[in-house]
């Protein structure tokens, strides 16, 4: 069965998805379940786009649109929440337990933008590297409300380098991936395999690589989510069963769906 776990629509200002669009194309490839998980993200760097969302309004209109699609298709109340040190407080508030499925994301670190490359002036590539997973680890070690953690090493997309070699070619990344893992397979919580990561390098990998992925099995990690990170329709379910056979030949066994963030296992 196939899930796709990250879907951007109309509630972020980065999509050009209507929700009906969205359940359409769902339908139309076979997906079996989905979780709409729009932006949240406050104190973004950017001032010419803001991650805000109506929660109440977001999950009235995902209920009504549960009950429209009863028995065609499964949709779960998400939301890809942007995570910095700084705002944990107002992120668990807002969150509670209104949500199926909470994906915990980074694209502020040290309060700069990663899309912008603002971050990277003053680090060196690898400095870089190391500062975000420092944050990353920061905020799994503080904060509960989320289900997995998305795009892990979404840093290599940003900062316009010339090469984008693997986190796992340095020790103290390496290093600090593994304090990630262990908190999260202590607390049950898992990560993302985004497959809009196949953009990145040599296009062979999602996001995270199949060199973390592998550390993260080596771990004992247990709980992946598949996710598009769709903001357009034609990006739903992108190179899934690519994936899902990449993930067998890894040494993966299920996949994980959530209902009122608790994982469900499905054999891949």
């Amino acid at each position: 069965m196939l899930f796709d776990y990250h879907i951007h629509s109309e509630f972020s200002p980065d999509s050009r998805s209507t929700l009906k669009d969205i359940c359409t194309q769902a339908q139309k490839i076979g997906l079996a379940e989905i979780a709409i998980t729009d932006h949240y993200d406050i104190d973004y760097q950017n001032s010419r786009i803001v991650f805000n969302i109506d929660r109440e309004k977001y999950l009235a209109t995902l209920e009504d649109l549960q009950q429209e699609y009863a028995g065609r298709l499964r949709i779960k109340k998400g939301l890809e929440l942007g995570l910095q040190p700084h705002i944990i407080d107002q992120c668990t508030e807002y969150v509670g337990d209104f949500f199926d499925f909470v994906i915990g994301s980074f694209h502020t670190i040290q309060k700069k933008d990663l899309y912008t490359g603002e971050f990277f002036r003053g680090y060196s590539q690898w400095e870089a590297y190391r500062e975000y997973l420092k944050d990353v680890l920061y905020c799994v070690q503080n904060f509960r409300h989320f289900s997995v953690v998305g795009h892990l090493d979404v840093i290599r997309r940003y900062g316009n380098f010339p090469e984008v070699p693997d986190l796992t070619e340095d020790r103290d990344c390496v290093d600090l991936l593994e304090e990630i893992f262990n908190i999260l397979i202590g607390q049950g919580k898992g990560i993302e395999v985004n497959t809009s990561g196949y953009y990145i390098g040599n296009g062979d990998d999602p996001m995270p690589s199949r060199s973390i992925l592998r550390l993260y099995l080596e771990k004992g990690g247990e709980i992946l989510t598949t996710g598009s990170d769709s903001h357009g329709i034609e990006q739903m379910g992108y190179k899934f069963r690519e994936t899902h056979q990449l993930l067998r030949d890894l040494g993966y066994r299920y996949l994980t769906t959530f209902e009122k963030n608790e994982p469900i296992f499905h054999k891949i």
